[in-house]
């Protein structure tokens, strides 16, 4: 809107411009604009996709590795221990053994054998 000398323009005429044609051209340029925006999206959607189910079979496949090291380790530590167990069951019996078929054997050397 502008006053009589023509020299004032109104803060309003830059929001609203006075030609509809110029208003029409802006949102034609701003449909043009958010068209080829969805179009580029719409493009670029099944990349975006791919990388992040890449990224999900990245992640499941360094989750599994980890889970096969820690049951791994798991099972190192459970065999060691049944060996272990196994180690002292024969030696038990060893000494059991020992004792059953010498009647002379010195007591204080078996009692400190199985203080061990």
């Amino acid at each position: 809107v502008y006053n009589q000398n023509m020299l004032h323009v109104h803060p309003s005429s830059f929001l609203f411009p006075p030609n509809l044609f110029l208003l029409f051209l802006f949102l034609l340029f701003l449909l043009f604009l958010l068209l080829s925006l969805l179009l580029l999206l719409m493009l670029m959607l099944p990349s975006i996709l791919s990388l992040l189910l890449l990224l999900l079979l990245l992640l499941s496949s360094l989750l599994s590795l980890s889970l096969l090291f820690l049951s791994l380790l798991f099972l190192s530590l459970l065999s060691l221990l049944s060996l272990s167990l196994l180690l002292l069951s024969l030696l038990l019996l060893s000494l059991l053994l020992l004792l059953l078929f010498n009647r002379n054997y010195n007591w204080t050397v078996l009692l400190t054998l199985m203080s061990f």
